[in-house]
Parts: C-alpha cells; structure tokens; sequence
C-alpha cells in the first residue's frame, strides 16, 4: 500500500490494488489513512457480509462494499455500478468536510479495482 512518512495509508494506485485484492479475498480490512493535509481517520471495509437478514432502510444490499469510519459513521456502496460521484460518497459518508474528495477517491480507486478486468 501507498503511505506517507509516518505510515499512514495514502491514495495510491498500490493501495487501490491491494484492498481490492484483499477484499476480494473475502479478508475485512482496516487502515489509518490520511488525506495527507490534516485528517487522519480509521477505517475498515468489508466487501459483502457473511449474513444479511431482514431489510435495510436505506436500500443496502449484501454484496456492497461496506465503509466504517471508526466513531463517525458507515455505509454500504454499490459495487457493481461503478464509480460513484465525490458528493454523493460525502453524503453519504456525512463527510463534507476538506478530507472529503480525498475519501472519495479513495473510495472509488478501490471500487475501481473490485471492477478491473484481471
């Protein structure tokens, strides 16, 4: 994975690759990441769950990429849609903040992975 001088994860092409890899290896993975100005948040995403029953509210469905953003705030992304706009990652996320076009980027360098012809 891509990280700063401090070992902080960082938006990179080879942070994108491997939390794909990992995720798609049906691992559940958790980073420190930076938005390297002065954010640093813990999360953890999950490709899919292992048990979903019932509904959820907000539409989510098992096969998501799901976002937990340690004391702040979680969601689940469609994976198979593709890339997803900046705003609508930060809505949902609820994180309109300066660190929130990083995240986005994140977000959607992974999910762009998850979709990459092997």
């Amino acid at each position: 994975m891509n990280k700063n001088e401090y070992g902080e994860v960082i938006n990179g092409k080879d942070t994108y690759k491997e939390m794909a890899k990992l995720l798609k290896d049906g691992k559940t993975v958790g980073i420190g990441w930076t938005d390297e100005l002065s954010t640093h948040l813990d999360i953890v995403f999950k490709l899919g769950l292992d048990t979903k029953e019932g509904y959820f509210q907000r539409g989510l469905r098992e096969n998501y990429l799901y976002v937990s953003i340690i004391s702040f705030t979680s969601f689940g992304f469609c994976v198979e849609n593709g890339i997803k706009l900046g705003g609508y990652i930060q809505e949902k996320l609820n994180m309109n903040d300066d660190c929130g076009d990083e995240l986005a980027n994140l977000i959607n360098g992974i999910i762009g992975e998850l979709n990459a012809k092997d």
